[in-house]
């Protein structure tokens, strides 16, 4: 399926090196896959469990074949943890001073919950486990990037010097139950970016704050499997959820925070009313 963009300037997208924390899968695989023949580069970075980083390679140079814009994207990938804050600086600054390069988008995409069920369920290396990856990573990203990225050669006529877009979760906007420690770190995250957003305004900066509500993806790949059909029996596809992505990457306007979830799922949210 083909998705048309209707903005009234040219994508700001185009040409532009687009990093992608969790790119192998899910909502930033298909980011990915929505920017190829956009952008310049694409680097998508992940543990790469099972090949996948290396599939999703495949399949984006395979799809960059029928590509139609005249725009070669190279794909670059990186095996890493996301938790592994020594191994992203040193990434970073490659990218930087070896390659003499830029990171001119950046989509932390790598989260989730390996656990449903209440906090007293939970052992210390669940909470830890999960706090890590969704909170804490996002901040020492943060930390190692923005030194580099607030420096970044821009063209005169963009509007733009760099565009982080940070997935939260609807769940870091109201809690919900059997998800707690992943809820509290998706709340940091917002913090994260509502701090970001003010402290690099002067730098031309914008942060995006990305709240999806339930996905169908393997985030539940881990919980019983009663709960996770009905998780996903509510939710969008991750083509859908990651057209908003998309449309916040190619604007020319700072788009500070999109919160989106399907009509199914706002349907049965505690306290709406429907007509009996």
């Amino acid at each position: 399926m083909k998705h048309a963009l209707t903005l009234a300037k040219p994508v700001w997208g185009i040409g532009k090196h687009v990093v992608i924390t969790g790119g192998s899968s899910g909502i930033g695989f298909e980011v990915a896959k929505r920017l190829n023949g956009v952008c310049r580069k694409i680097s998508l970075i992940s543990r790469n469990e099972n090949g996948k980083l290396a599939e999703a390679k495949e399949t984006l140079l395979r799809l960059q074949k029928n590509t139609r814009t005249g725009i070669h994207t190279e794909i670059n990938t990186c095996a890493m943890d996301v938790r592994n804050i020594e191994s992203a600086q040193a990434w970073i600054g490659d990218v930087y001073s070896k390659g003499k390069d830029q990171i001119d988008i950046f989509v932390s995409s790598a989260g989730g919950s390996h656990v449903y069920g209440t906090l007293e369920e939970m052992t210390m290396a669940d909470i830890n486990a999960i706090f890590d990856v969704n909170a804490k990573a996002p901040i020492m990203w943060m930390r190692a990037l923005l030194p580099y990225m607030k420096l970044n050669k821009i063209d005169r006529r963009d509007t733009k010097r760099g565009h982080v877009l940070m997935l939260s979760s609807r769940s870091g906007e109201r809690t919900l139950p059997k998800l707690s420690v992943y809820t509290a770190a998706k709340g940091a995250v917002e913090k994260l970016v509502e701090a970001m957003q003010k402290e690099y305004v002067q730098y031309r900066m914008v942060f995006t704050l990305i709240n999806p509500g339930s996905v169908n993806t393997d985030f539940t790949a881990h919980w019983d499997k009663a709960t996770r059909k009905a998780h996903n029996d509510e939710s969008m596809s991750v083509q859908e959820a990651a057209d908003s992505i998309l449309h916040a990457i190619h604007s020319h306007v700072a788009i500070n925070k999109i919160s989106y979830e399907s009509v199914s799922q706002w349907m049965h949210e505690p306290g709406v009313l429907l007509a009996s």
